[in-house]
């Protein structure tokens, strides 16, 4: 492998490490992409170094075996996230949530209708009431009711709350 990547054998290996290193740490880390382009820069270090030093071609090999090997290790690692030692990881989230997302549900959302609330904030349509003790975002019909005004739930759509 020294004799085909030239007289920078030594900085071509160690850029491709630094990359490889800086791909790992990207995966790992929360951010906008600075070890990531770093990985990228590093990569392409190494084809310029390979255009300049050596041939073309060279550059052009160098560039399809990193290529090749990025995409092999991109494989393995979501095979592993999937079904490997990382998918048992404290990593990756396995627990299920179970409830609704909502405080309005389709059973509640009937049950709501004709009750009467107060109007937290303004609602210029839309905004938040307190409705049978609950907080929720409701809308009205495109007037504008002031904080504290006593509201009444004229209808339920989907996740909509509709008061007048």
């Amino acid at each position: 492998m020294y004799s085909a990547l030239g007289s920078l054998a030594v900085p071509c290996i160690l850029c491709f490490l630094f990359g490889i290193l800086m791909f790992v740490v990207e995966m790992f880390t929360p951010g906008f992409g600075v070890a990531g382009g770093l990985g990228i820069l590093s990569f392409a270090a190494i084809i310029v170094m390979q255009f300049l030093a050596n041939s073309v071609t060279a550059a052009l090999i160098v560039t399809a075996v990193l290529v090749l090997l990025l995409a092999i290790i991109i494989v393995l690692f979501i095979r592993s996230f999937q079904k490997g030692a990382l998918s048992r990881s404290r990593i990756v989230n396995t627990t299920a949530v179970e409830g609704d997302s909502s405080p309005v549900n389709k059973e509640r959302g009937m049950d709501l209708v004709g009750k009467t609330g107060t109007a937290v904030t303004a609602l210029r349509p839309a905004g938040i009431a307190e409705i049978d003790g609950v907080r929720m975002n409701v809308s009205t019909y495109g007037n504008f009711i002031d904080p504290g005004k006593e509201v009444v739930v004229a209808a339920v759509e989907g996740l909509n709350v509709f008061v007048k």
